[in-house]
């Protein structure tokens, strides 16, 4: 028996790497480095009264190659989107290809990059200059007329060094006049994790500010906004800044609160805490006035699953407008046909909805797909979606939400130009999208359901604590001048108002405390022995401070010894590394006393430093004085004596 186990390992073995001999090369090829890379491709033609369309591609060789050659293949027109899934997985379909162009010889490039014009007709190709010295690029459309209108798979063959590259892509084609095209609702946003990269980010916010006419959706989220503002007095933070304002110059452009999607409203507000509701998206708006003068709009951007309860407390807040993942809604309304309307959460009524298409904004942000061809590809898939209802009479709306992160400045540039005069897609801000006549047009329900949420549970610990924590950080932000470090400590606190079990809250409140007190920790006493030369004398108190920012605070003396004519608390801004005070003191009693210092923000609510001091009081006595006289009639009479023995006529001699 021990032999046979070994054995069936043996066998097994084998069957696992026949199995592997069949998979890895598929795999080693997704991971090899690709041939080439389509640059840019135009989303859409529109056909001539004759048939006819041009296409600009631009192809980027990994390196010029003398055996060089491409070949391109249109698709029959795609009926359903599940037809699409394929394509951005890079598998393709097994329709066999309505025309495919003859080779293309690239043996006369002498640099990486090709443009290429591929020309579509119905019924007799156009002539057209041969690229490289051999064929043209010509592709035949399988159609006429108006059955021309669609989108088409588009197929990209390139042989380097004996090495065939596939790459998948779409076309939409034009056959005759939109009369109601799709609106595009287009929200980028900026998360934290765009910080990371500031240099990306900050080209992608010019490219933005560069297409002042197409509307566009920034969120602000405070987690960035606060990190980014003490970001101002570094370089690259001050770029940002600027790219930021330059990116929300145009009033087309606009900007929405997007609060972290793990924030739980519903439990604030039954913990009594209804106003950090108003607070979580009044620190996106203030830190957005702050950094751009620009005021957020009123819809709020939501991520992750939120709660009924939670919607219930953001319309208790004031909030009418929301978007949310379709993840968040018990049928995801892109997997149907009657999307693209505004909704109302079911038990929720007093709320707008619209939800995110979550194919599109994936395909947006698929960093494995390069950024031209990528953004051919989400153009084409908006077009795709108007041809789906071409003929609904009310307008519908698509919601699309990218990250900053992952779409680079040149997959923004090519989606912005796109849908500049795109006969399919007009962009839009989200206001128009919200109107209450567009709930339940075109067959689109009047509510929809959200996805069940398990109740979230808060301690007296939690409650307790994080009450505490508000408090502090609300009296020293109040203290000091720094907007930066108050913004961050203020997100801070924002950020522990988390979903989740017990423990994992009080752990993100634990976080936000250890936060405040490394500020409060930059404060100290000079604990050195004080002596004091008698009554009456000034008191010397240094402060020590290691903040780079001042801050207002009040110094409470206390002792019952030492009495202090000007009053035991002192406020004071600490400026500067040290900072001394000279306090008056008057009727002590003994000759030593213990002092204690306490330092706190003016409101007495959050003591930043105390420490105890030794003050020791020069003491006097009768004798002493009496000694003290007699030593200067002793002076005065040695003096007077002195003076009268001099012998007269002294000058003279």
């Amino acid at each position: 028996m021990f032999h046979r186990f070994p054995t069936w390992w043996r066998a097994l073995g084998v069957v696992l790497l026949s199995l592997a001999t069949v998979t890895w090369p598929s795999a080693a090829q997704a991971r090899t480095t690709s041939s080439f890379k389509v640059a840019h491709q135009g989303a859409w033609v529109t056909l001539s009264h004759a048939g006819r369309a041009r296409l600009g591609v631009t192809l980027e060789l990994r390196a010029p190659h003398e055996s060089a050659v491409a070949q391109l293949s249109l698709f029959p027109r795609i009926e359903n989107r599940a037809q699409i899934t394929p394509l951005i997985n890079g598998i393709g379909t097994h329709v066999p290809a309505a025309s495919t162009s003859a080779t293309i010889s690239l043996d006369c490039a002498t640099r990486r990059s090709i443009t290429l014009t591929v020309a579509f007709f119905t019924r007799t190709p156009a002539r057209q200059a041969s690229v490289c010295g051999s064929h043209a690029v010509r592709l035949h459309l399988p159609c006429s007329g108006a059955s021309c209108d669609g989108v088409y798979p588009l197929r990209y063959s390139v042989t380097l060094a004996g090495t065939t590259t596939v790459k998948w892509s779409l076309v939409a084609v034009q056959a005759t006049n939109v009369a109601r095209p799709l609106r595009l609702n287009w929200i980028e946003t900026f998360e934290p994790s765009v910080l990371q990269n500031p240099g990306r980010t900050v080209a992608v916010l010019d490219a933005i500010a560069r297409d002042r006419a197409l509307p566009v959706t920034l969120s602000a989220d405070y987690r960035t906004l606060a990190r980014l503002m003490p970001l101002a007095k570094t370089p690259s933070g001050e770029l940002m800044d600027v790219a930021l304002v330059k990116a929300l110059a145009s009033p087309l452009h606009r900007a929405i609160a997007a609060p972290p999607g793990n924030i739980d409203f519903g439990g604030l507000v039954a913990n009594g805490l209804t106003t950090q509701v108003a607070q979580q998206l009044a620190l996106s708006a203030d830190f957005l006035r702050k950094i751009t003068g620009r005021y957020v709009d009123a819809q709020v951007l939501l991520s992750g699953r939120p709660s009924l309860s939670s919607l219930d407390a953001l319309a208790g807040a004031g909030v009418r407008d929301v978007i949310v993942p379709e993840s968040a809604l018990s049928v995801a309304p892109s997997t149907t046909l009657n999307w693209g309307a505004p909704f109302q959460p079911q038990g929720a009524q007093s709320l707008s909805a619209l939800s995110i298409d979550g194919p599109l904004s994936q395909l947006a942000t698929d960093v494995s797909i390069e950024p031209g061809r990528r953004a051919a590809m989400t153009v084409a898939t908006l077009a795709f979606l108007h041809f789906e209802a071409p003929d609904d009479p009310a307008t519908r709306s698509v919601v699309m939400v990218t990250s900053a992160a992952s779409t680079p400045a040149s997959y923004v540039a090519d989606l912005l130009g796109g849908l500049d005069h795109n006969p399919f897609v007009v962009a839009s801000s989200l206001s128009p999208s919200f109107n209450s006549s567009l709930i339940a047009t075109n067959g689109a329900p009047a509510t929809r359901t959200l996805v069940t949420s398990t109740p979230t549970t808060w301690t007296p610990v939690n409650v307790n604590s994080l009450i505490t924590l508000i408090g502090a950080v609300t009296s020293y932000n109040r203290a000091m001048a720094s907007t930066g470090i108050s913004s961050t400590l203020s997100a801070d606190v924002a950020q522990s108002e988390v979903v989740g079990s017990a423990s994992g809250r009080q752990a993100a409140i634990a976080r936000a405390l250890n936060a405040l007190n490394s500020q409060l920790n930059l404060f100290s006493v000079n604990s050195s022995a004080i002596t004091l030369a008698g009554p009456g004398t000034a008191l010397p108190i240094t402060i020590l401070s290691r903040a780079s920012y001042p801050v207002t605070v009040v110094v409470h003396l206390i002792t019952s010894a030492l009495s202090f004519p000007k009053g035991a608390n002192i406020v004071t801004t600490l400026k500067s590394p040290t900072t001394a005070l000279r306090v008056p003191t008057s009727n002590h009693r003994g000759s030593s006393l213990t002092l204690q210092v306490v330092i706190t923000t003016p409101n007495d609510q959050v003591v930043l430093a105390r420490s105890a001091l030794q003050v020791r009081i020069a003491g006097t006595s009768v004798v002493g004085y009496l000694l003290t006289i007699g030593s200067l009639l002793v002076l005065a009479y040695w003096w007077f004596r002195t003076n009268r023995r001099r012998p007269k006529g002294r000058h003279a001699r």
